[in-house]
């Protein structure tokens, strides 16, 4: 059956949560690793196609690809990866856009793929959209606006930057993300308890497994998880393990001085919501599709079929659609 757009509610949330062992928790959100898959820390060399942007002492986000030629009154399109699969994740709907003649560049927020992960940093989701602000700050010439496209928990990044840079940002698609205040579940609270079982290699091997289980299982079509793309997804459990694992309880401790939904009103452009037929823990919730129903002023939810959480790998194409639309939109 081929995927398509239907405009209806979604069944949401109806198969509970994922399962919660320690080491498939891990998994569902690790960082992944940029394209090149060069090595995550401060020395590594930057991968080709790949820029630095300082954002902060210790803070350095990794950007690929660029606005090409867009001048004051243009719109580019800034894709935000989640926590799996970071910048690699988007290779699929990049190359989509860039075949509808949409040059778009994708930031790893910091803490995941190739950007830094500095102790003692601020991982709250709206200090993650200021850094976002800056960067385009650096990358776009004055008078540009922009569509951001995010994935996952990276939505909410993606809303926080509409409401506080209304004149910039002219659309926000969420892929699969509803709004949250902090990245993290119980079950994360739970991997990091077994952090020693991680650090070493038998409890590696097992967290790949379980981590590969785990991105089937919110797949309708796993077909675009090939021998490659798990190399590159799973390559965090291999590399950088304890950064991670401190990475992650830094944003499981952090605590939101602004709760997405104190901010939701204050959106200006259409927020568009993507979701797919597959139910799935991972998946927005009814009271988050709820929560944008009632507070976004141009809010839309379609339902994608078939397809599970994973869309951008999924049906890149039907994302690249709805972005390319959101784009003629604000042109007009």
């Amino acid at each position: 059956m081929p995927a398509s757009f239907n405009r209806t509610t979604p069944v949401l949330n109806r198969m509970g949560k994922l399962r919660s062992s320690a080491l498939l928790a891990l998994g569902l959100f690790l960082p992944g690793r940029e394209w090149a898959m060069t090595s995550v820390t401060a020395g590594r060399a930057v991968a080709p196609g790949e820029r630095r942007v300082v954002v902060a002492p210790a803070e350095t986000l990794s950007v690929h690809g660029g606005a090409v030629g867009i001048t004051r009154g243009d719109v580019a399109v800034l894709l935000l990866p989640g926590p799996v699969g970071s910048a690699f994740s988007m290779r699929s709907v990049v190359r989509e856009l860039r075949a509808r003649g949409i040059e778009p560049f994708v930031v790893d927020p910091l803490g995941m793929g190739a950007s830094t992960r500095p102790k003692g940093a601020d991982y709250t989701l709206s200090a993650q959209a200021a850094r976002m602000a800056r960067v385009l700050d650096t990358e776009l010439p004055a008078g540009v606006s922009v569509v951001v496209a995010a994935q996952g928990t990276s939505a909410t990044i993606a809303l926080h930057l509409a409401a506080t840079d209304t004149a910039r940002v002219r659309g926000v698609l969420s892929m699969a993300g509803g709004p949250i205040d902090k990245q993290g579940t119980p079950g994360v609270r739970t991997a990091l308890t077994f952090a020693a079982l991680l650090d070493n290699p038998i409890g590696r091997g097992f967290a790949k497994r379980r981590f590969v289980s785990a991105l089937r299982d919110q797949s309708a079509d796993d077909r675009w998880l090939t021998d490659d793309a798990v190399k590159q997804y799973v390559a965090p459990i291999e590399h950088d393990l304890r950064g991670l694992l401190r990475t992650l309880g830094a944003m499981q401790a952090a605590v939101e001085p602004y709760p997405i939904a104190s901010r939701l009103a204050r959106i200006t452009a259409p927020v568009r919501l993507l979701v797919g037929d597959k139910p799935s823990g991972s998946a927005p919730t009814v009271a988050q599709v709820s929560l944008l129903q009632t507070h976004v002023k141009r809010f839309t939810l379609d339902t994608l079929h078939p397809a599970g959480t994973m869309l951008h790998e999924e049906r890149a194409a039907e994302v690249a659609r709805a972005i390319d639309e959101m784009v003629r939109g604000a042109r007009r």
